[in-house]
């Protein structure tokens, strides 16, 4: 499935002239739950190591945009945050890696530092600019996160997948689903209005691109609605 140039893919990628451009993978999530007394399994990182090289080599790509929230904890860096991102960039050495400093990435340069990457706070592709979406930008093409959008649909139980989002009005927007496994999402369907100052528009005109097996055109929040409800 393409917007453009952009290829939106089922392991929750946009792939751009040969870069890949994941967000959200909250890397020490599992930390932060034992933290406050919750016993939660460490199973987060092999999920995300396997999909990225999944991606890496199925889509014959040599750079890497992580469009922020490498890391989960946004006050300081807990023990598993130190090591899965260590253990992330030790894996994809060879790979040329950008990192954009999302909300949860306040104390991320202290890792990044010790393998020689920076933390920006955007990247141009192409005519596309890529933040992870919790403050203000100007450019007319952007690629964000921030959001973790998904769609929730209630047939018997209720079925829930990771979706991109295609906003187009003054400017134009795709926004990536979480890639962690461990992020539920943001049912799309039940909102007014979203998180990021980026996407001041109505959802009911934003287009949903579901994540299963592949990737599949849903159309838009306003007849998914009337579909579903």
């Amino acid at each position: 499935m393409r917007i453009g140039n952009v290829e939106l893919t089922p392991e929750r990628a946009a792939i751009i002239e040969g870069v890949a451009v994941i967000a959200d993978l909250h890397l020490g999530f599992e930390s932060v739950m034992q933290d406050i007394g919750i016993a939660f399994p460490r199973m987060q990182i092999k999920d995300v190591l396997a999909n990225t090289r999944k991606i890496l080599e199925k889509y014959s790509v040599d750079r890497l945009v992580i469009a922020g929230d490498l890391k989960h904890e946004f006050s300081r860096n807990l023990p598993y945050e130190w090591e899965d991102v260590e253990l992330f960039l030790d894996a994809f050495s060879n790979v040329e890696i950008d990192v954009i400093r999302g909300n949860h990435d306040n104390f991320l340069a202290a890792i990044l530092a010790k393998h020689g990457v920076e933390l920006k706070e955007s990247i141009r592709i192409d005519d596309w600019v890529v933040v992870h979406g919790h403050k203000e930008c100007n450019a007319e093409k952007i690629i964000m996160g921030h959001e973790h959008p998904a769609v929730k649909i209630r047939k018997g139980g209720v079925y829930c997948f990771p979706c991109f989002l295609h906003a187009k009005n003054d400017r134009e927007v795709i926004v990536l689903p979480a890639f962690s496994p461990l992020m539920s999402g943001s049912d799309v369907l039940g909102i007014d209005s979203f998180l990021s100052p980026i996407l001041d528009v109505s959802p009911d005109g934003v287009e949903v691109y579901a994540v299963d097996e592949d990737v599949v055109y849903l159309g838009r929040v306003r007849d998914l609605r009337r579909a579903v409800f």
